[in-house]
């Protein structure tokens, strides 16, 4: 099965999402990627999630595990080649 090809910001906003759905998860207040830029597949990243404080972080460890799962099964993160940093 093709993977949706998504960017960074809309594959962070799908996660959130996602990741709010899980009981706990309404203590979420974002979520991130983070990827490896030597390995330009576009499938080697994970959640960084960002919580308030009283949430239950195993859960969200949890629900960020399945969550990346979930998503690298669907979609395709695109990768911006290049150096953003100019100067």
């Amino acid at each position: 099965m093709a993977r949706t090809l998504v960017s960074k910001a809309d594959l962070e906003l799908i996660a959130l999402q996602e990741i709010r759905h899980v009981p706990g998860g309404e203590l979420v207040i974002s979520v991130e990627i983070e990827h490896d830029d030597a390995e330009p597949d576009g499938l080697n990243w994970r959640l960084l999630v960002i919580a308030k404080d009283g949430a239950n972080l195993d859960r969200l460890q949890n629900a960020a595990t399945t969550t990346s799962h979930r998503l690298k099964r669907r979609y395709q993160l695109v990768i911006k080649s290049g150096n953003s940093a100019g100067g």
